[in-house]
């Protein structure tokens, strides 16, 4: 348990980082524009303007930035009490992944807030990274609406387990929205299909 923590943390950090940059941006930004009305502007509403646009910019930069890492700290929230396995972030994609158990395997994309949870009946082989998917990529097989948020793919696909991505035939059930009843629904109903 005490690991799960530790991954938790490093995974919370490594997505502050990731903001950090919008934090940095902004701050060229409003820093740029400071000196351009101290030297440059001589009408002082102008000034005063400029600085107001400076501070509410800022302020709501790190509005939107806390709602997005409650955000993100609740999806972690919702995983880690859905899978069994270590929690892993992966930055380039903006997904996070983990295991139920040694088949079944849940990715989260951040950006789609979109959950794939895939039952692996058989690996075929280790496969190149496209980069033109998130999480999973149906390769051959057929989708199925179930009900109103959530899909069924049975066939052949690809799927990021961490920083591998692997060609796997079995079953994905994708969730339109992250909620944890949803996903340990979608748990269930591959888990009883074995």
């Amino acid at each position: 348990m005490k690991f799960m923590e530790d991954n938790t943390k490093n995974i919370i950090k490594e997505y502050f980082n990731k903001s950090f940059n919008f934090i940095f941006i902004d701050l060229i930004i409003d820093i740029f524009l400071l000196l351009f009305s101290l030297y440059f502007v001589s009408s002082y509403l102008i000034k005063i303007t400029i600085y107001a646009l400076i501070i509410a910019s800022t302020v709501f930069l790190i509005t939107i930035l806390y709602y997005s890492y409650n955000n993100f700290k609740n999806k972690i929230a919702i995983l880690k009490e859905c899978c069994n396995g270590e929690i892993s972030y992966n930055k380039k994609r903006n997904l996070l992944t983990c295991s139920y158990s040694n088949n079944l395997k849940i990715c989260l994309s951040l950006d789609y807030d979109r959950v794939y949870i895939n039952k692996i009946d058989k690996y075929i082989k280790d496969t190149e990274d496209t980069r033109d998917f998130y999480c999973v990529r149906f390769e051959d097989g057929k989708i199925e609406r179930n009900e109103e948020y959530m899909k069924t793919f049975q066939g052949i696909f690809r799927l990021i387990d961490k920083d591998n991505i692997a060609l796997f035939q079995g079953k994905t059930i994708i969730i339109d929205k992250i909620d944890k009843t949803r996903i340990k629904y979608g748990i269930e109903r591959l888990v009883n299909q074995e």
